[in-house]
Parts: structure tokens; sequence; C-alpha cells
């Protein structure tokens, strides 16, 4: 009887496989420095760091429960302090916080876009089975709908996919507008502090569409009139980048909506993504003085996420900028079948695999515990 009780129980235990817990690096020479080392590095011992979430609906919670889990990464005993209340003045709500480590001091700006599409979702909210936050007090959709299917269509389709839609649509302008305002508020405390010594090195993380609507405002930003304040601090922004954390990367399928068809019987080119004409902005010789004249561009991928794409490492390598692909698990893999696609997709931050990389590096940095 007991073998009979075990016997399943093993049988579900070893269906159910992480693949790439611990991480697989794509490329065999990854070697990279954490945020850890950035702050050990710095020449006044801090660092900035921007947050930027991906498609989907987030609020001030994931700010603050991102912080904390890359706090904990870095060391046992560090804890982001308590946070200034939020900035707010356009849709583009600014979490601050700070992580003081034994290295130096690490300065958060959470930037959560996701109030701008939220009125437009909202038509979608007949459709969902489980109503979202968001939702509550819609209709209640009568079709019988299967259990997964159901969370996949109300979270993956109305709430995450719905975003890239907004996005790519005709409210694409009036998104970078905000993005535009809230990066030139996030840069304004730093751009102060510039002043007098050299600049402290930025850290991007940012997640899927995130990506994109971060590096196409910065583009524009750049492409306004050289003289003007928008243009000086989008380059300056660029130019003290020195390490960039891509999550749930979507750039590649993203820019397509970016291009025209080839002509009939052309060969088709592909144009430059905003990551490549951001990178190939940024001024690296000019900054060897402050350190920061190599970046750092680590993309996470889990190759079970259907929204997302590794790197192609000839496609962005330069020079001045190095770029790594990590393979991680965001959930179990059953009968080396199926990851369900919702947890593929928005556990990225979550997984201590990435937060231990982002915060330490590859090898393991000393400073980390």
């Amino acid at each position: 009887m007991i073998k009979l009780t075990v016997l399943p129980l093993l049988l579900s235990l070893s269906a159910c496989t992480t693949p790439y817990h611990p991480p697989r690096f794509m490329e065999a020479d990854a070697r990279f420095p954490g945020l850890i080392d950035f702050v050990r590095e710095a020449p006044a011992r801090t660092v900035d760091v921007m947050l930027v979430h991906g498609m989907c609906t987030h609020d001030a919670r994931w700010a603050a429960d991102t912080v904390r889990t890359l706090a904990t990464a870095l060391a046992a005993n560090t804890a982001p302090a308590p946070a200034r209340a939020a900035e707010t003045g356009t849709g583009i709500e600014i979490i601050p916080a700070t992580v003081r480590t034994p290295q130096g001091e690490i300065r958060f700006q959470s930037l959560i876009w996701s109030p701008l599409t939220t009125p437009l979702k909202t038509q979608l909210c007949y459709d969902q089975t489980d109503k979202s936050p968001i939702c509550q007090g819609s209709e209640p959709f009568q079709p019988r709908r299967a259990s997964l299917n159901a969370r996949l269509k109300d979270l993956l389709l109305d709430d995450c996919l719905a975003d890239a839609m907004i996005y790519q649509g005709a409210a694409r302008g009036e998104i970078q507008r905000q993005m535009r305002e809230a990066i030139l508020r996030a840069t304004a405390q730093t751009e102060q502090s510039a002043q007098s010594g050299p600049p402290a090195p930025l850290v991007v993380i940012s997640e899927s569409l995130g990506s994109k609507i971060l590096f196409d405002t910065l583009n524009d930003m750049l492409d306004e009139p050289a003289a003007s304040h928008a243009a000086a601090a989008a380059q300056r922004t660029v130019d003290r980048l020195g390490y960039l954390n891509m999550a749930a990367n979507q750039i590649p399928t993203l820019a397509l909506a970016d291009q025209r068809l080839p002509s009939p019987g052309a060969l088709a080119v592909t144009a430059h993504d905003s990551l490549q004409r951001l990178l190939l902005r940024r001024r690296g010789p000019a900054l060897r003085a402050a350190g920061l004249a190599r970046l750092t561009v680590v993309a996470y991928t889990d190759p079970n996420d259907l929204l997302s794409y590794t790197l192609e490492r000839e496609r962005y390598a330069r020079k001045d900028v190095e770029v790594f692909n990590v393979l991680v698990s965001n959930a179990g893999t059953w009968f080396g079948a199926f990851e369900r696609p919702d947890l593929a997709h928005l556990r990225y931050l979550e997984n201590p695999d990435v937060a231990g990389l982002i915060g330490c590096g590859q090898p393991r940095s000393a400073a980390c515990r």
C-alpha cells in the first residue's frame, strides 16, 4: 500500500523539471559584472538604477517587490530604505527607493507606465472569465472556458498583449510623450549631482514591452535639436549607461511593426531596431575617465516563454558593447512538453536566479554573500 501511495508522488515529481535552473549561458565566455561591482567601482560609490516594467498591469507593489528581491540578492542584511512618496504629474508614476550596501548606495527609480493603458484595456473587461483588479464590477462572462484557457485569455491576451497592441497603434505618440517627461523627471536629481563630479553609472533593468517604449523614447529625444534640454538629457542618460538588463526581450518581434515591406523581388533588409539605434548613439570613448567606456547588455530568456526572444549577439555587440544571453526557467516544465505561458513570461524579476545574476554578476562577485 505504501509503495502504491509513493509511486504517483515520485512520478509527479519527475514529471516537472526546470531545465534552466541553474541558468545556462549561450556564450561560452560569459563574464559580466553585477550591480554590486558597479557600486564598488563607482567614483562616489553610488549607482542609479532605472526600472521599467513590461506589458500587463503593474503598480507600486511591483516596484517594491522587485527592489526587495534585488536587495536580498546583494546581501542578507541589506534592505531598501523607506521610499519617498511617488512623484506624479503625468500618467507615469515614479517610485524612488534606496538600497544601501557595504559597497555603497543604489538609487532606484521605478517607472510605472501601466496606468496609461488601463482606460483602453477596460474595453475588454466583458471578455474576462475571472475579473482582474481593473475589471472589477464588470458583467460576468457567461460562456464556459477550460480553466487554463480562461487564465491565459484573461491575463496574456486581455491584459498583457493588449498593451502591445495599444502601443503599436494610435496611442504610441502619447505614451512616448509621457515616457519622455518621466525620463526627464527621473534624471533631474542625478543631473544636478553630476555637476559636482563624475557621473554615477546608470543601470537599466527593463522588461518586455517596457524596453521598447524606453528605447524608442530615448531615440526620439536624441532626434530633437541637439541644443534642446531633452536631447542633452537623453545623451547624458545613454552615455552613462553601463549595464543593461533585459528580461522577456520582445524587441525582435515588436521591431517588425517599424519596418516596411520590401519591394517585390527584393531581398528583405532588416532595419536597425530601437536597441541597435540606441547603442550606436552611445559615446563610449568619451566616458573612459568615468569608467563607463564599456556597456554590458544581458538578456534573460526562458526558452519556453512564447513572447520572448534572445538577442543575436552579432547584431548588437561592438567594441564598446558586450552582449550575453542567459537562459532561465521561470516555472516548471511538465513532462518535457509544457510550461505555463503566463508564468514563463511574468516571473523573470521574481526569479532568484535572475536577481542573483543582476545583483552579483557572472561569476558571482566576492562582494555578494
